[in-house]
């Protein structure tokens, strides 16, 4: 009897693969050695090698790789020194008491279970880390998810004292402090912290082309096949712009995609996979319609919109006749004075309007405002009998200009998770790219499309026109 293969394994099969690409628990193996994280490295090494004592590392928000790297350093350390001339601890979960935390590290160091005493277990930690230092090892000791322990001084001083455990002049130990970004001036407004922490670094969101060799390289660490490309660079773009950046999002998006990419046995990842992807992420199901229906033509198109919302003016319409039915045969049963109320309210209008055409014809007798601009044109004749026109005729001068008050300027914000920019002001209309939630474009025109609704018109790159739907933006 053949064995049912899971489908995550299936998926893996599909595109080649001897194992996961993309898992999102921390995997030094997998980690892409380039540029910040490459930096990062070779900074923690060097702590470790001339005994600076502390290093804070802090990114500017979480799944940026701290965890990672720290990892890939313990890979290196141990691979360096063996099992015998390098100990460890690695602190994950801070939000203990300074006794819990010396007891844990204690721990990890020692090999051996730590005492009830505070006392008795900073005496074993001493003596174990002086007996590594000795033989020509080293000992680190990380404490990740430091930005849990703002606020927590009594924590951090204790982290301040074990820097402070020295052999003949030299720090027994390197101290690692991982955060994110509120960590940065925790520690900054703690001198006496901050200076026992002089190697310092901050990691950033990664850039498109940091993005796009990330990728590649976990493809070719799980056995892509050479010159294999899985990517559009449509789907890159995508990832990139959805992410903003962060490996652990990328990670992510990158996985669900080849997933959807094996449910529809794609080729490759292009901007319908991504779609879906990231209709899956944001909770709204595998995917949505790819297909608009049209009364007359029943044409398909595949660049149907991210957002569902644009597609709500169809499924109105169609419910317009049922009620157009259910009103007329209702009419029978409403009382008399019901249906007269109607006449007086016709009557009502045309009052209104009469009396605003009388106001306007009085208004207009009253002359000009004294804002309104009145070009005069000045007709000189030549010698023949013919005009003379002059350069400068029916221009404003720079006066007359100042008048005029400039158009305020539009902006909106994307609201749907993910947006079409379209060619023209219709849905058929040819995708041009995709804009994501929370990011702003300057609104340079409008007009109603086809399907009745509003569309907004911007320039991307600065130079293109390109048109967006009400639907997917929010005016600010």
């Amino acid at each position: 009897m053949q064995t049912v293969q899971p489908v995550n394994e299936r998926y893996i099969d599909y595109w080649g693969l001897k194992q996961h690409p993309f898992l999102l628990a921390p995997d030094s193996q997998m980690m892409y050695m380039a540029g910040q994280y490459f930096e990062c490295l070779e900074r923690l090494k060097y702590a470790i090698n001339t005994n600076k004592g502390g290093v804070l590392i802090i990114s500017e928000d979480a799944g940026l790789g701290k965890t990672t790297i720290l990892l890939k350093l313990i890979d290196e350390m141990k691979e360096r020194y063996g099992e015998e001339l390098f100990r460890f601890a690695l602190i994950d979960h801070p939000t203990i008491s300074p006794d819990q935390m010396i007891a844990q590290i204690t721990k990890s160091i020692c090999g051996s279970e730590p005492s009830l005493d505070k006392m008795e277990n900073l005496s074993m930690l001493k003596s174990s880390l002086t007996e590594i230092k000795k033989r020509g090892g080293k000992n680190i000791i990380i404490v990740d998810e430091g930005q849990m322990l703002c606020g927590a001084i009594d924590v951090l001083q204790e982290m301040r004292m074990l820097i402070n455990l020295t052999y003949r002049e030299e720090y027994l130990h390197t101290f690692i402090l991982s955060g994110q970004k509120p960590l940065w001036d925790e520690i900054k407004n703690m001198p006496e912290l901050w200076q026992r922490l002089p190697v310092r670094y901050y990691f950033e969101p990664l850039r498109f082309e940091e993005t796009k060799e990330m990728i590649k390289f976990r493809l070719f660490k799980a056995g892509i096949e050479d010159g294999r490309e899985v990517f559009t660079n449509d789907a890159f773009e995508i990832i990139q712009r959805y992410s903003k950046g962060s490996p652990r999002t990328i990670i992510a998006l990158a996985d669900l995609s080849l997933l959807m990419g094996f449910s529809d046995r794609s080729v490759k990842i292009s901007f319908k996979e991504m779609t879906k992807a990231i209709n899956a992420m944001a909770g709204k199901g595998e995917s949505l319609p790819y297909v608009i229906e049209d009364k007359k033509k029943n044409i398909e198109n595949p660049l149907s919109t991210i957002s569902n919302e644009e597609e709500s003016n169809d499924r109105t319409r169609q419910s317009v006749g049922y009620v157009a039915q259910k009103v007329k045969k209702d009419t029978k049963d409403v009382p008399v004075t019901t249906q007269i109320r109607p006449f007086f309210v016709v009557l009502a209008i045309i009052f209104s309007v009469i009396a605003g055409s009388l106001a306007g014809y009085l208004y207009t007798q009253k002359g000009p405002n004294n804002n309104t601009i009145i070009v005069k044109k000045e007709v000189v004749v030549n010698e023949d009998g013919k005009q003379k026109t002059d350069a400068a005729e029916n221009k404003l001068t720079l006066e007359q200009a100042q008048v005029v008050k400039e158009k305020p300027q539009k902006f909106a914000v994307v609201s749907a998770d993910a947006a079409n920019i379209r060619e023209k002001p219709d849905i058929s209309s040819s995708r041009v790219a995709m804009v994501f939630e929370g990011e702003m474009v300057k609104i340079v025109d409008e007009t109603i499309g086809v399907d009745g609704g509003k569309w907004y018109k911007f320039y991307l790159n600065g130079d293109r026109d390109v048109w967006i739907s009400e639907k997917v933006i929010r005016l600010k």
